[in-house]
């Protein structure tokens, strides 16, 4: 087995089940700024793939992550033995070969966090390489929707009911510009990097229901909240939401964000992703919809450089 780069269109011979996977997902970004790893059999028969972006930090240092956007580096492999221990020494070796990649790699930051059915990380570990957990809430869709508000916290039900009584209005928002400029708007508030080319190429191929779920919440026609989620044929994720930080309406994201949720259900997927975060007002806020708390993990490692401009980031 072996690593080398491939091009976008070769992801598709692989017919990956996962959006972050898709060439539509993949496309959205300058395939000049991300690196996409082919991983071959002893056949040089393509048999997997992930990708990160080498990008420059605080204009200082290099750092290796999943791009914008992208929850993890999307290590999808097709393992078709069916024997446990076969399975597991496939898996490690598919790690062995990504570690190699890794340690011949320049960089001075190093944060590539896995798709949360990978739980095997001793390759990493053993390879002197740091690995944390992180967390993300999944909600199980195939329960009835009464179900689905009994789990929820009482202040996301209060959010839901106060919306209901103030008489808020939630309407889908494929395509919405005042939706997308209230996301940019958040970012900006918020003092987040964003990336303005990726999100026009986002909204412009993740704009119905074909691929992505958009709500936001109006009262008398102002806009007050928006959710955006994207989807494949089994589960829906957050990825992207906006709030008028002057508004008083305070449930009226939950409210986007549990429309959101019904759709996903009405459409017949499994779970919905919030897409984690270690922000622990986000977290909770998270938390409170009810979901159950999945582990993922990341790959992390810091040069000298890398470790003092962490440090005199606060992080």
């Amino acid at each position: 087995m072996y690593i080398q780069n491939i091009e976008l269109s070769q992801v598709n011979e692989l017919n990956p089940d996962s959006v972050f996977n898709s060439f539509d997902w993949l496309s959205i970004y300058d395939d000049k700024l991300i690196e996409i790893l082919g991983i071959f059999n002893n056949n040089d028969d393509l048999i997997g793939f992930y990708y990160y972006q080498n990008h420059k930090r605080a204009k200082i240092i290099t750092h290796i992550s999943p791009p914008f956007l992208s929850p993890s580096c999307g290590l999808f492999v097709k393992d078709e033995s069916s024997n446990p221990s076969k399975k597991n020494s496939f898996e490690k070796k598919v790690h062995d070969l990504i570690l190699s990649h890794l340690k011949n790699k320049k960089f001075d930051l190093l944060t590539l966090p896995f798709p949360s059915i990978f739980k095997d990380m001793q390759s990493y570990i053993w390879g002197r390489f740091g690995v944390s957990p992180k967390y993300t809430y999944q909600i199980n869709l195939t329960e009835s929707e009464d179900k689905l508000i009994a789990s929820m916290s009482p202040e996301r039900r209060k959010n839901i009911t106060k919306s209901i009584k103030e008489e808020l209005e939630v309407r889908e928002s494929y395509g919405s510009v005042s939706s997308q400029q209230l996301i940019e708007r958040t970012f900006t508030e918020q003092g987040l990097w964003y990336d303005k080319q990726v999100l026009k190429n986002l909204f412009a191929k993740f704009k119905s229901n074909q691929n992505s779920i958009s709500y936001s919440t109006y009262q008398n026609d102002k806009l007050l909240a928006t959710v955006f989620c994207i989807h494949d044929n089994a589960v829906a994720y957050y990825i992207l939401g906006g709030f008028d930080s002057n508004s008083s309406a305070s449930g009226a994201g939950t409210f986007s964000m549990w429309h959101a949720i019904k759709k996903a259900k009405e459409m017949g997927l499994k779970t919905f992703d919030f897409e984690g975060s270690m922000h622990p007002p986000i977290e909770k806020y998270f938390r409170g919809f009810g979901g159950e708390m999945i582990p993922y993990f990341c790959v992390e490692k810091a040069n000298l450089k890398g470790k003092l401009v962490l440090k005199l980031r606060g992080k």
